[in-house]
């Protein structure tokens, strides 16, 4: 099992953003240095109650950090860039490390989000899956002709092309059954393609979609992918009643702003899961000492044969200290555990 850190740029606004930056330099530095083999950032849009950093500049910005790691987007919701932009974007993040970058690319699901960028949330499907397309075959062809029902384009031809040949894998993200089944159809595995469940999912849920998963792949006729990656919220401290001594109340704080944008209610199907924090945590978060947080993992890796964990350590507001200590224990005490288990 490979190991992931999802680096969370989610802030409070006003916080000291350079100030941020360091830290997020310094919690890859320490999972490169423990053995971590990659790098992952989330997104969202910059506004209102929280700060987000912007993906591809703060992945430039982490590189260097990361030194042979890969990098990736988990996930950049597609219909709010011009899929030439993220063409580019992406092409320059994989050139950066020598073909070692995955785009992680979602739908969303955010009202507000679309609303404040002014697309019709009903056509983000059309969206996505027009610039996904687009996206592809400005990385593999010259002279690309595209005339969609949102994106137009004659005669394109990416100068600045990725590293990795023919292209860059791609991480497709979906929380409902269709569109887990739209990412085995949109996926090409023979280069890397894979499906990534929602953080936000329970257990439960995500072994179910995993099974639709598989069975749309193997209707098709396509293999399974040899990367197949699982986003997951962790917390590691010595014990469990540390850890959700350090860790619950900026879980939900976190949580708290999902569900004024209507996760729980319009994604999840979990109505005030955000105000009760037993049903917050059950299946949602991974948390407890080295030997519960491998227990867990272990049953999962079981149930759903994922075989990286891109594991996410940090929520708004959450001190230095406490993300770092799980990035530490994940790595040193909790993968040993699980690697000798699943052998």
């Amino acid at each position: 099992m490979r190991l992931t850190l999802f680096v969370n740029p989610e802030h409070p606004p006003g916080d000291p953003l350079a100030t941020r930056l360091a830290e997020h330099f310094e919690q890859v530095a320490i999972a490169r240095d423990t053995g971590y083999d990659g790098v992952a950032i989330g997104t969202h849009l910059n506004y209102g109650s929280a700060a987000w950093l912007p993906p591809f500049s703060t992945l430039t910005h982490l590189a260097p950090a990361a030194g042979g790691m890969s990098l990736s987007t988990c996930m950049l919701v597609l219909p709010y860039h011009h899929p030439l932009h993220v063409a580019t974007e992406a092409a320059f993040l994989d050139v950066l490390t020598g073909g070692r970058f995955t785009l992680g690319v979602s739908a969303g699901w955010a009202n507000d989000e679309f609303q404040l960028m002014g697309i019709d949330r009903r056509e983000r499907i059309g969206r996505f899956a027009e610039s996904l397309d687009l996206v592809k075959r400005l990385w593999t062809q010259h002279g690309v002709d595209f005339d969609g029902r949102f994106y137009q384009v004659r005669n394109a031809t990416l100068a600045l092309r990725p590293f990795a040949s023919p292209r860059p894998p791609v991480w497709l993200g979906g929380s409902v059954e269709r569109s887990v089944q739209r990412a085995a159809e949109q996926a090409d595995t023979a280069l890397g393609d894979s499906w990534v469940a929602s953080s936000h999912l329970v257990d439960s849920v995500i072994r179910q979609q995993t099974e639709v998963f598989w069975n749309r792949l193997a209707e098709l006729g396509k293999p399974r992918p040899a990367d197949f990656p699982l986003l997951r919220n962790i917390v590691v401290a010595e014990d469990r009643a540390t850890a959700l001594r350090d860790a619950v109340p900026y879980l939900q704080a976190s949580y708290k702003l999902f569900d004024k944008w209507g996760l729980f209610t319009e994604v999840v199907g979990d109505p005030g899961a955000a105000d009760d924090v037993p049903e917050l945590l059950a299946g949602r978060v991974i948390i407890g000492s080295p030997e519960q947080c491998a227990e867990e993992l272990v049953a999962l890796a079981t149930s759903t044969g994922f075989t990286r964990l891109v594991a996410r350590v940090q929520w708004m507001g959450m001190p230095q200290s406490t993300v770092c200590r799980t990035i530490e224990l994940l790595a040193q005490q909790v993968l040993p555990m699980v690697q000798s288990a699943l052998r």
